[in-house]
C-alpha cells in the first residue's frame, strides 16, 4: 500500500513541474511544420491628391519604385507640400506675388502661375538665400499667353516673362506676416527653404494650383 502511494505522488509531482522546465507534450496543431496564414497587408487609402501625384508620376516617366520629390502649392491655401513620391513630408506656408488670385499670362502682372512645371536649376542667392529656377514658361503657358493675346487680354506688345521660381526672403517678417510680396514667385521663410532645397533637383515637379 505504502509502495502504492508513493507512486502516485511522484506521478503528481511529475504532473505538476513538467512544462516549467521540464518535457511537455505538443499538441499536433501547434508543430512549427504547419504553414502560417498568408500575409494579407492593410490596403493604403490615397487622398485625390496623393492619387493626382501617382498619375503625374506616371505620365511624367517615373516608375519602377522611383520616387522623385514633388512640390504642391496650393495659392489660395497659400502652403507648399513636399513629397517624396507619393508620400507627403511636409507642409509650408507661403507667400506669392503682389496678384495672389490669378494665373500669370505676361511679364509685370505680378501673378504666380498655375500649371506643371520642372525644376531647370537651382543657386544661393545674395538676396533671398537660394532661388529654385522653374522651366516657365513652358509649351502650357504660351498657349495660354496666345489666346489671351488674341482675346485682347493682354497688350500686343506684351512678353510672356520668365524667371519664376521657389526662393527665400530679404525679411522673414513680411513672409510671416503673410504679404504676398514678389512679382510672382513662391517665397518661403529662409529657414523653411533651406529644409526643402536639398531634396529639390532637375527630376522634381512643381505643381501649382488655384485653390
Amino acid at each position: 500500500m505504502r509502495n502504492l502511494t508513493w507512486a502516485l505522488l511522484l506521478l503528481f509531482f511529475a504532473m505538476v513541474f513538467t512544462g516549467c522546465g521540464g518535457r511537455a507534450s505538443i499538441p499536433p496543431e501547434a508543430s512549427l511544420d504547419q504553414p502560417l496564414p498568408a500575409y494579407e497587408p492593410k490596403e493604403t487609402k490615397l487622398t485625390p491628391e496623393q492619387k493626382d501625384i501617382e498619375q503625374l508620376l506616371s505620365k511624367n516617366g517615373f516608375s519602377n519604385g522611383r520616387k522623385p520629390t514633388v512640390v504642391v502649392v496650393h495659392k489660395l491655401a497659400r502652403k507648399l507640400t513636399v513629397y517624396q513620391g507619393t508620400t507627403p513630408l511636409k507642409t509650408y506656408k507661403i507667400v506669392l506675388g503682389n496678384d495672389p488670385y490669378n494665373d500669370k499670362l505676361r511679364q509685370g502682372d505680378t501673378c504666380t502661375p498655375e500649371g506643371v512645371y520642372r525644376v531647370v536649376c537651382k543657386y544661393p542667392h545674395q538676396k533671398w538665400t537660394y532661388f529654385i529656377l522653374l522651366d516657365y514658361p513652358n509649351t502650357q503657358n504660351w498657349l495660354k499667353f496666345g489666346r489671351a493675346k488674341k482675346a485682347g487680354r493682354v497688350p500686343e506688345d506684351a512678353d510672356i516673362g520668365g524667371a519664376i521660381g521657389i526662393h527665400g526672403t530679404e525679411d522673414d517678417g513680411k513672409n510671416l506676416s503673410g504679404l504676398n510680396w514678389t512679382k510672382g514667385c513662391v517665397s518661403l521663410t529662409n529657414r523653411d527653404l533651406e529644409e526643402i532645397y536639398p531634396l529639390v533637383n532637375n527630376k522634381t515637379l512643381v505643381v501649382i494650383k488655384k485653390d
